[in-house]
């Protein structure tokens, strides 16, 4: 290949000129771990796979519960490089899991896999590391030209913030469904400013078809200008000078991030035919000061499209006539609206109107001057200037520029702008939904405050009822400050969507509060009464006249974990609901419990009376599952995973079809509420036997005691997390929905918040409830 002679990049060469110089040890280490990459850049709004378990240690790999994975993942080492160490797993048969080959793999065959992981046999630093599960993702359609095994991505070369150079790595059989050309996979080169493929390569050769599916020549990438401006984004957040970044165009989700790496390999240059080092020569000293323009450059300089002039290498910024420019507010966030160009006016002004809403989302006015102190963004330079005022509106743009502030910029009279919707904050609410989604799912607020020593607290405390357990809880594994920083910087409006993922960022707040207030009685009882409902005087009174007028009775237990779980499995089967799986466990606090990604859980050794399951058949699967079931359907997965407030409305829906289609009763017994009262002045032993003076047998008086107790260190204080009221406070909520005329069937959309419901019927996209309770049909 005579045409390889002189440009090319070797390894030696790569490391020396631009690895070294370039990338930053710091940036490195990031890039080599890559949770805390995703996590860092999910943060700054790149779009990443979503992160199921991490496993850290042997003593994790031990306690680690296999049935929170989904039927479909992906197993990685959190320090591997080369796709090394990575398994792909498309389906689950039993207690096998199907990889993308078709190869069964039995768990053990996983745990031995992620202990190898552990030990670093895949580490790029050849230490101990870290496993972790994530989202498979679905390719796009596009990919179908080239493959269809495994999950091909797009790898992109980034220097000096502009694409230098790109290829599509397709998987194959021989690289058993990873995308790595090394590993057998194909490399199709990538014209960077027409996003077309040109040439393939295998194994080092040139190839002109690709078996089965034809000539991988001319074939249009698709969200490519997304795909280009996301490359050089990520350069420039994460510091590495020489970059080489992979992404995927998943099928629902469009371009998402799968990692950076800061040592790229040279493969790209041979699937293009084009020598890597010439074009990164012919880059250098070019001042590029943002993405864009970086994006740009490239596409003008390595690629066939015929463009003006690059853009004043000389470092001014071309813009047009109108622009959308974007104010930076000073809570926090920015406003986009559009501006007229004016070089021939000295200074900048701002309609009256739009300084008005400034005014309302931050009063950034300065009262008694004439000018006023405004940030804000223009093609990507930020400009800090005093404004003016003039009456705007009979124009279409709420903001003049004036030649002051643009001594950074030429103007080019022809050239076009994006147009927006005027006074809009543009929001990507998919991209926030998958954010405090990410957040949330690390705030397992019934595992933090399950007691590890409860078994032995249990003890001492049937050995003498006036004993006080002492709890011990496992250490939060998250970074309290840097998650309320993350929800600091979600930037939303007051549309009806808006309205909904405002409340629900606060509540997450006030889950992370909770969390990093355990054992501080007093702090731990506040954060749980910002949360769940506290006991009003007047429920508390209704609980207490439910508890006289029946005495709590249970009939004789005779149904075991397993027969319980056939029976499940039976109600399953009648709604078609075969995503969803029931997973015996130990050292549960409660009987049943319906988890996420599709799982019931059940604990080992309990044993349940007909009434029993009939109540958790109302209560735990045609209501919790049904719900989430509908909310897995939704256009937002915050309907699956919880709008703010859900759990009222949940477990208040749950106790009115308990006791009404159960129990034929009018109103519930109040026992958690009453539990919750109790505690909140009343030391565990206290509220225990306070419990038994009503009738409650012991064992569900010493559960309900330690619901009620647990987040507290010495539950000899007061204090309380006070969830259990919201059960019998729900209850009435619900009744008076129904009472005015209300539809049950409405409050099975999702996991959602009745008193948003009419909020909630203003979205667009919502679909009606798929299942529901035979019942209520």
């Amino acid at each position: 290949m005579s045409y390889f002679n002189h440009g090319i990049l070797g390894i030696n060469a790569r490391n020396l000129l631009y690895i070294k110089p370039f990338n930053p040890k710091i940036a490195i280490k990031l890039a080599d771990d890559k949770i805390k990459t995703k996590q860092f850049l999910q943060a700054r709004g790149v779009p990443v796979p979503k992160l199921i378990a991490r496993i850290p240690d042997l003593d994790a790999l031990e306690k680690f519960d296999w049935g929170i994975l989904p039927s479909s993942f992906v197993l990685k080492p959190n320090s591997g490089y080369g796709g090394e160490g990575i398994i792909v797993i498309k389906d689950k048969r039993n207690d096998d899991y199907i990889k993308i080959n078709g190869t069964s793999l039995p768990q053990y065959f996983l745990s031995d896999h992620i202990e190898s992981i552990l030990s670093g046999r895949y580490s790029i630093n050849i230490t101990y590391d870290t496993a972790f599960f994530e989202q498979r993702l679905i390719p796009h359609e596009f990919f179908d030209h080239f493959t269809n095994t495994g999950l091909p991505d797009i790898r992109i070369v980034v220097h000096n913030l502009i694409p230098v150079m790109a290829m599509i790595r397709v998987p194959t059989k021989e690289s058993e469904g990873k995308a790595n050309v090394h590993l057998g996979g194909v490399g199709i080169g990538v014209d960077i400013a027409k996003g077309e493929t040109t040439y393939a390569v295998q194994y080092n050769k040139i190839i002109t078809s690709i078996s089965g599916f034809g000539s991988p020549k001319g074939y249009k990438v698709p969200f490519w200008d997304d795909i280009l401006h996301i490359s050089s984004k990520l350069q420039k957040i994460t510091n590495l000078g020489y970059l080489a970044c992979d992404l995927v165009i998943d099928k629902n989700m469009g371009p998402v991030l799968l990692e950076i790496n800061a040592r790229a390999g040279l493969m790209v240059q041979i699937a293009n035919l084009a020598p890597l080092r010439k074009r990164l020569d012919r880059i250098k000293g070019i001042k590029v000061n943002n993405p864009e323009k970086g994006v740009r450059i490239g596409q003008d300089l390595f690629g066939q499209k015929i463009e003006k002039d690059i853009k004043n290498i000389s470092g001014k910024e071309i813009i047009g006539y109108r622009e959308n420019i974007e104010i930076l507010l000073p809570q926090g966030g920015t406003k986009t609206v559009l501006a007229r160009i004016r070089p021939d006016l000295e200074k900048t002004v701002f309609s009256d109107l739009l300084m008005d809403e400034l005014r309302i989302s931050g009063d950034i006015r300065q009262e008694g001057q004439e000018s006023f102190k405004i940030k804000f963004t223009l093609a990507g330079k930020k400009i800090q200037t005093l404004v003016g005022l003039k009456d705007l509106s009979d124009k279409d743009y709420d903001v003049i520029i004036g030649r002051r502030d643009l001594k950074d910029y030429l103007v080019d009279p022809v050239k076009e702008y994006l147009p927006y919707k005027k006074r809009l904050v543009k929001i990507d609410y998919k991209s926030i939904d998958s954010r405090i989604s990410d957040i949330d799912s690390k705030l397992r607020i019934v595992y933090f405050l399950r007691p590890k020593n409860l078994d032995e607290e249990s003890e001492k405390f049937s050995k003498d009822n006036n004993y006080n357990p002492v709890f011990v809880y496992n250490d939060l594994d998250f970074d309290a400050e840097d998650l309320l920083d993350r929800l600091k910087y979600i930037e939303i409006d007051d549309s009806p969507l808006g309205q909904i993922f405002e409340k629900k960022i606060t509540q997450v707040k006030n889950k992370i509060l909770l969390l990093s207030s355990i054992g501080d009685p007093k702090k731990f009882t506040g954060s749980s009464m910002q949360l769940y409902p506290k006991p009003s005087l007047r429920y508390v009174r209704d609980a207490y006249q439910s508890m006289k007028s029946e005495r709590v009775f249970e009939a004789g237990k005779d149904i075991d974990t397993m027969e319980t779980k056939k029976i499940f499995d039976d109600i399953l089967s009648e709604y078609s609901l075969d995503g969803w799986q029931i997973v015996i466990k130990d050292n549960m606090v409660v009987d049943v419990s319906v988890g996420k990604n599709g799982v019931i859980f059940l604990k080992k050794d309990a044993w349940f009376s007909k009434l029993k399951i009939e109540q958790l058949i109302k209560h735990e699967i045609e209501t919790h599952v049904l719900t989430a079931a509908n909310g897995a359907i939704q256009p937002y997965g915050i309907l699956k995973y919880g709008m703010s407030g859900y759990l009222l409305t949940q477990e208040g829906l749950a106790m009115y079809n308990q006791t009404y289609f159960v129990e034929k009763k009018e109103i519930p017994r109040g026992r958690g509420l009453i539990a919750t009262h109790l505690a909140l002045d009343k030391s565990f032993s206290d509220t225990y036997k306070a419990l038994i003076d009503l009738g409650i047998d012991k064992e569900l008086a010493f559960r309900s005691t330690v619901k009620v107790k647990r987040g507290l260190t010495n539950t000899a204080e007061p204090g309380a997390f006070t969830k259990d009221s919201l059960y019998y406070i729900g209850f009435k909520k619900i009744k008076e929905y129904v009472d005015k005329g209300g539809d049950l069937k409405d409050l099975y959309i999702g996991k959602i918040n009745i008193d948003d419901l009419d909020i909630l019927k203003r979205i667009k996209g919502i679909k009606p409830p798929k299942f529901v309770p035979k019942f209520l049909l």
